[in-house]
């Protein structure tokens, strides 16, 4: 018995180098060096540049995947571009452009984006998804829920429904959908978000609206600001109290947003635009993914409907953010 167990054990070892040697006469150890995203990035870009090269398209799309992995979302948006200069209308293009647009806060391009998917001539299951992508878009852009939750009850998007259910609770702040997560979809990752049982780590990838709650305002730059406005003193948060008059719900003044933008220069001309139509900007700091983005919006004042209806007369979408 003991002869057959050494035969055996020198069998399986003579195997194992046999295979040891054909792995590394077959895959040199240099195909298993680590790649640093420096470089990785830097020979993507060389293919994508080379007009010649047949690999530009998926270097695009590869660059585009890893600027967002790492968190640099202007690098991706601009790889997303050059892949539809190779091949315009790549409706896979558009759809997550889009989807990256809105995550950021970019509305009006998102929506660009989008229609162009949208008037093209997709397959179902891109029309689909497309259709997700602007009712979140409308959702966030001007506090429009009626879409989003019309989609909630279409049993065309039940794959999506435990983030349809949740974008809607943060959105509101309606329990009933909140409560409609938990009970329909118990062991989804959403209702384990919404019940704290995990922990959530800040990732681009994370397509939902930009999280509330790392707010502070901050006054628009001085080339924005008449000579008269008072630079002292101003509130440095949400937080802080309200002047006379401005609505307030539960202690928190009601910011009303119109714009998010991941350019400063892009928000302080938002501002001046809200400026000569009127009103009296306010640009808000956020910090989002460890990205900063400027929100420009005014006071919901002592009415907050009227304020909203004024903005909207005057061309501007606008959704309370507190």
């Amino acid at each position: 018995m003991g002869s057959i167990k050494g035969y055996i054990s020198r069998q399986l070892a003579l195997l194992i180098i046999l295979f040891s040697l054909f792995f590394v006469i077959c895959f040199p150890v240099a195909a298993f060096e680590a790649v640093s995203l420096s470089a990785e990035i830097s020979r993507l870009e060389r293919v994508a540049l080379n007009q010649n090269s047949r690999d530009r398209y998926q270097a695009f799309l590869d660059l585009a995947h890893l600027h967002r992995l790492s968190g640099n979302s202007e690098a991706a948006l601009r790889a997303y571009d050059g892949a539809l200069a190779v091949s315009p209308n790549d409706f896979r293009v558009l759809l997550e452009q889009g989807r990256l647009l809105v995550s950021l806060g970019e509305y009006e391009r998102a929506a660009s984006a989008i229609n162009a998917l949208l008037s093209g001539n997709p397959d179902r299951d891109i029309v689909i998804q497309g259709r997700h992508a602007a009712a979140q878009l409308e959702a966030f852009r001007s506090g429009n829920i009626q879409a989003l939750a019309a989609l909630a009850d279409d049993p065309l998007f039940g794959e999506y429904r435990s983030g349809i259910l949740y974008t809607l609770w943060k959105l509101t702040g309606n329990s009933a959908w909140e409560n409609r997560l938990t009970r329909e979809f118990p062991h989804s990752p959403e209702a384990k978000i919404a019940a704290n049982g995990v922990e959530l780590s800040p990732t681009p990838l994370w397509i939902l609206f930009p999280g509330r709650d790392s707010i502070s305002i901050v006054p628009p730059p001085a080339s924005s600001l008449p000579p008269t406005e008072r630079r002292s003193g101003e509130a440095d948060a949400v937080g802080a109290a309200p002047a006379a008059g401005e609505t307030t719900v539960a202690g928190e003044t009601v910011f009303l947003q119109v714009g998010l933008f991941s350019r400063e220069e892009n928000a302080a001309s938002r501002a001046e635009s809200l400026r000569t139509a009127g009103f009296e900007p306010q640009m808000v700091r956020r910090h989002i993914n460890s990205n900063q983005f400027w929100a420009v919006g005014v006071s919901g004042g002592a009415d907050m409907n009227a304020t909203i209806n004024r903005l909207k007369d005057a061309g501007f979408e606008a959704f309370p953010v507190r």
